[in-house]
């Protein structure tokens, strides 16, 4: 929407530039227009010369940085036009871009070592000397920040001790996942583009390869057995290298420096032997994510068997061939007719995937969210699974006459807000 246009009395006004890039580089123009803005109304925290940044050899550059249109489009003057949502990341961008083209901050630190006995305890404070880009950076300095910070001691000064607290800790193996730490890390790898981390993350979900625990991505079973297989059976490709390694290599190809057919050939050749290989360990892994159930197949009388598919897990009768009955593993109980929420797919355009009740179509009931195994302590109807970056994950009524929402962050109880 910021880069589309928002109406802005007069008429409808882009206020950045193209957001799908990871490229620093900025244009001639934009470093002149924001160099004249900054010298009128900052000028002491204005370099002589515009900054001109380096560009990552991994960076997506067919478009320049992600930056304010017009610089003089301040956050003060773009909110009376924008929503809070908006403004918040309008005023980021607009802050992080002006910080960019402004002096470094000058801090003092002062640093106190304490002794007592043979152990030394330390203390610090920091104060501006001069505040540099932090003039613009209202979102990332807090007012206490701003606050020049004091030692109320003397070096060689006695001091008495009031109390000593202790805290036992234990070393920690390191942290699962969050969304925000896996693209950090991809970030850091250079593997994939800033409009793929989304995608990708939500492709493991939904494939069932890790589920969410609050704010962390924790594998499932099948994820770890797929993880295993294409370690073991695909290590070339398997790894963190081999995203930058191809680019490498098309880079080259682009360039004429080696042939597109002979590199072809190395790679495909060995890699329909490893595929044939891997084949052949998925079909001594068949049925291992299978489960009892203590359900009867209502043909013939055979147990069921709890499995694993494309669309999420679904009961199949034991007798297969022979006897060919399945059904969905009901996520909910639909609120309507007290049929099953069952995973399906849109016959329309792109089959997206939805919920919807079993009874359809006489029942139209239908979520394109997620059911939990959770029901509303408020209605009785079930709680859907949502997200934003303000409250992390939340578990959600889905009856619209409900506001019962509970965050990840309480700690099990189920009151509303």
């Amino acid at each position: 929407q910021l880069y589309e246009g928002v109406d802005m009395g007069h008429q409808r006004t882009g206020l950045i530039t193209y957001m799908r890039t990871d490229s620093t580089r900025i244009s001639e123009a934009a470093l002149h227009e924001t160099h004249e803005w900054l010298t009128k109304y900052f000028p002491n925290q204005t370099p002589h010369t515009p900054i001109r940044y380096s560009v990552s050899n991994a960076a997506q550059d067919a478009h320049e940085a992600i930056r304010p249109t017009r610089v003089d489009i301040t956050p003060d003057e773009a909110g009376r036009y924008l929503r809070g949502d908006q403004l918040k990341l309008y005023a980021l961008i607009w802050e992080q871009f002006v910080a960019s083209q402004m002096k470094p901050a000058v801090i003092r630190t002062l640093t106190a070592d304490i002794q007592i006995g043979d152990g030394i305890f330390r203390n610090s404070a920091s104060s501006f000397i001069e505040e540099g880009f932090y003039k613009v950076i209202r979102l990332a300095a807090s007012k206490e920040e701003r606050t020049s910070h004091y030692l109320p001691f003397e070096k060689g000064e006695m001091l008495l001790v009031e109390k000593i607290e202790s805290e036992q800790h234990f070393t920690q193996g390191p942290s699962r996942y969050t969304d925000a730490s896996i693209v950090r890390t991809l970030e850091e790898l250079g593997i994939g583009r800033p409009s793929t981390y989304a995608p990708t993350i939500e492709t493991l979900i939904e494939r069932y390869y890790v589920q969410r625990d609050k704010r962390q991505l924790v594998p499932t079973q099948l994820g770890k057995i797929i993880n295993d297989i294409l370690s073991k059976n695909f290590p070339e490709v398997i790894n963190t290298g081999f995203t930058a390694e191809m680019e490498s290599m098309l880079d080259k190809v682009e360039e004429q420096k080696i042939d597109w057919v002979s590199e072809l050939k190395k790679f495909y050749f060995p890699l329909v032997d490893k595929v044939e290989n891997a084949l052949n360990a998925l079909e001594d892994m068949h049925g291992v994510l299978d489960e009892k159930t203590n359900e009867k197949c209502p043909i013939c009388g055979r147990p069921l068997i709890k499995k694993l598919g494309r669309f999420g897990y679904f009961l199949s009768c034991s007798g297969f061939p022979e006897c060919t009955f399945t059904k969905s593993v009901p996520l909910a109980i639909c609120p309507k007719c007290g049929g099953d929420i069952v995973p399906r797919v849109s016959n329309k355009g792109r089959r997206k995937k939805f919920y919807g009740c079993s009874n359809y179509p006489e029942c139209s009931f239908k979520t394109l969210y997620k059911p939990t195994n959770a029901t509303c302590p408020k209605c009785g109807w079930f709680l859907v699974e949502k997200y934003d970056k303000k409250t992390g994950h939340y578990k959600v009524c889905i009856n619209p006459d409900c506001d019962y929402l509970h965050s990840s962050q309480q700690s099990g109880d189920n009151s509303g807000e």
